[in-house]
């Protein structure tokens, strides 16, 4: 950590023993003159270069800029004890850490005061305090702070040994910047702040330090599960809930000899309402906007000739708008549509379709302007040379994001298939996108790497991406994880394996963002002896850590995972689990923001090998943190909260 050289006129305040002694348990409250004041480093990593404010007790703010990290105030008329809050910017965006004072003398902000503070709240926020203190609020948090520092300690205990600064006291250290003790801690570690608590990692490893308090677990499951009648050969099914908590599925099932698309509410009211219009209906995708408005696509195919179909419920609307083609009368079939929505109710959807050759796709896209309540005519996105399939999109709130697609190095004519790699376009507002570019690695195998399976995509509100697939570099390899993401302020990053250099094939990913830009990967890892769900985490600023896994196979085949993560940066992952008996389950497991998996458990037992034979489950959430699960079972499409 570099602290400026103005730092030298302030060495009465913070002394210059490097960082290795004090740290008591309390705040200086002697008659010292320095009790007169309030002063500290603020730094993560480096000292910061931005500004630091002071609410007290009172109610009354004040603030002080700092360049590389030292600050003063003078406590005359202010009010103790007070809440500090340092914010500063860089390339990576906005960042803010809290630390606490209940007496002059020294109090530093840094990671370590956010994590005390942060636990000594509670479930309170510590911004909410911020903008509305009050003396009764400062108090319990005083009174919480010993106890949660203590904690701290105790789950820091072999970091800060390492560094010789054991049992110290992070807020109220005097520590210089010389690379050792606490400045040698601070310059090691990485912190991850959501809603759902703060983390620490490791800089060099990437290893968990120190996650969120996990709270205990409900009983699972807590609700029951809506079976669907007449579903039994439900072949397709999605689900989608608001912001409100309402929830809604979607399903295909045999009518008539033919597969309608159904859609219902889960309010134990709704009946149902078919939406397919003619021949069998397939490949249901189902969003809501933020105005609660909920957008269905789907595939249709009558007369040996597939096509994509949208239609849209407006919120406390009488029924669903009659449905609409999007893709357009080419020669051969539209298939695999994927959906997005932003906050607007603006809409992307994606596919692929044949122009009537036997071996080749492209892709397409048609785009909603919810303020004009109108779609784009269908525009070609790949370059309509190469065979390109299995198409994603993913929008944030804004209407930004990303669309991927695998494209084979040919048109899909040759009897052998050509390498394949995954290409993206950058989704900016109102439907635009950049040129397509790819992001795949080859890993020295150019000719013949090959892309498996469908594309995992994710992309936050800060315009953060990734984007992940199962590759196979050689045929005597086996199958790997790879990722790419993006970050507004540096674009794509290198590619990359998550998965660990073994035997075992790994495919089906999926992925999901928190707001701070950390990435949960999830995946089907196969053994010589079964299946099990690998994992791995990515940390903002930092990288993949090491890959692990959130269930084993000890208790059977873990087949399919669906995977959704709330505003907190809670994950719920779902799938089938199969035993050596052939009964199926469907099983579900979280993940605490920070990369903290629970114990996996058992949702619902569904029935035989047979429902294999069905889509994988579908969990959907929002931000706060209501879950609808959806699956296929013996006796039909089920649908349960979480």
């Amino acid at each position: 950590m570099r602290i400026f050289i103005a730092l030298l006129v302030l060495l009465s305040l913070f002394g210059c023993g490097g960082g290795g002694g004090g740290g008591g348990g309390g705040l200086v409250g002697s008659a010292d003159p320095a009790t007169l004041t309030l002063s500290g480093v603020a730094a993560q990593g480096a000292g910061i270069n931005g500004r630091i404010f002071l609410m007290d007790s009172a109610g009354h703010a004040h603030y002080v800029d700092t360049t590389d990290g030292p600050f003063q105030f003078k406590l005359a008329d202010i009010s103790l004890p007070v809440l500090l809050k340092a914010e500063w910017s860089d390339a990576a965006g906005m960042h803010r850490l809290y630390s606490f004072a209940s007496a002059g003398g020294v109090a530093n902000v840094t990671p370590l005061t956010h994590v005390a503070v942060t636990h000594a709240a509670g479930a309170l926020a510590l911004d909410a305090l911020y903008a509305a203190p009050g003396p009764a609020a400062f108090a319990a948090l005083q009174a919480a702070l010993p106890a949660a520092m203590a904690s701290m300690q105790a789950d820091l205990q072999a970091l800060m040994t390492r560094y010789a600064v054991t049992a110290a006291n992070p807020i109220t250290l005097r520590f210089a910047a010389d690379h050792t003790g606490m400045d040698a801690l601070l310059d090691g570690i990485v912190m991850s702040a959501t809603a759902g608590g703060v983390s620490l990692y490791d800089k060099a490893t990437g290893a968990l330090l120190l996650a969120p308090p996990v709270p205990s677990p409900a009983p699972m499951p807590v609700t029951a599960g809506l079976s669907l009648t007449g579903t039994l050969q439900a072949t397709g099914f999605d689900a989608a809930v608001n912001s409100n908590g309402q929830g809604m599925m979607a399903w295909t099932e045999a009518v008539g000899g033919h597969n309608v698309l159904k859609v219902r509410l889960m309010n134990g009211i709704d009946p149902g309402t078919t939406l397919s219009t003619a021949g069998d209906a397939g490949s249901p995708r189902l969003l809501f906007d933020g105005s609660g408005n909920a957008l269905m696509v789907w595939t249709q195919c009558s007369n040996g000739s597939s096509s994509v179909w949208v239609s849209r419920l407006r919120a406390n609307s009488a029924g669903w708008a009659p449905a609409q083609q999007l893709s357009p009368a080419l020669a051969g079939s539209a298939r695999q549509p994927d959906l997005a929505v932003d906050q607007a109710g603006n809409a992307l959807v994606v596919w692929q379709q044949s122009d009537g050759r036997s071996y080749h796709a492209d892709g397409w896209a048609a785009y909603y302007a919810a303020d004009r309540d109108s779609w784009s005519s269908a525009a070609l996105v790949s370059d309509g040379v190469n065979n390109a399939y299995g198409l994603r999109v993913a929008l944030n709130p804004a209407g930004q994001g990303l669309l991927a697609w695998e494209q084979e190095r040919g048109d899909g004519s040759a009897i052998d298939a050509q390498p394949v790699d995954v290409w993206v376009r950058q989704v900016g507002t109102a439907g635009s996108w950049g040129t397509g570019s790819i992001v795949s690695a080859s890993g020295g195998h150019a000719d013949t790497a090959y892309v498996y399976g469908r594309l995992a995509l994710a992309v936050n509100a800060a315009g953060n991406a990734a984007v992940l697939w199962s590759r196979r570099l050689l045929p005597s390899l086996p199958m790997v994880v790879q990722a790419a993401l993006f970050q507004p302020s540096g674009g794509w990053q290198p590619a990359t394996t998550i998965t660990l250099d073994t035997n075992e094939d790994s495919h089906e990913p999926a992925v999901a963002l928190d707001a701070a830009g950390n990435a949960l990967a999830v995946w089907q890892q196969q053994t010589a002896y079964g299946a099990y769900g690998g994992s791995n985490h990515y940390v903002a600023g930092v990288g993949w850590g090491t890959a692990g896994h959130f269930v084993d196979s000890k208790l059977g085949d873990m087949i399919g995972p669906g995977l959704a993560m709330d505003g907190a940066g809670k994950a719920t992952v779902v799938w089938y689990r199969w035993s050596a008996q052939n009964a199926v389950d469907v099983m579900v497991n979280h993940c605490q923001a920070g990369g903290l998996w629970g114990t996996a458990q058992v949702f619902s037992p569904v029935g035989t090998e047979s429902t294999l034979t069905r889509e994988q489950p579908r969990v959907a959430s929002n931000a706060r943190g209501q879950s609808l699960v959806v699956w296929g079972a013996d006796t039909g499409a089920v649908a349960s909260w979480l």
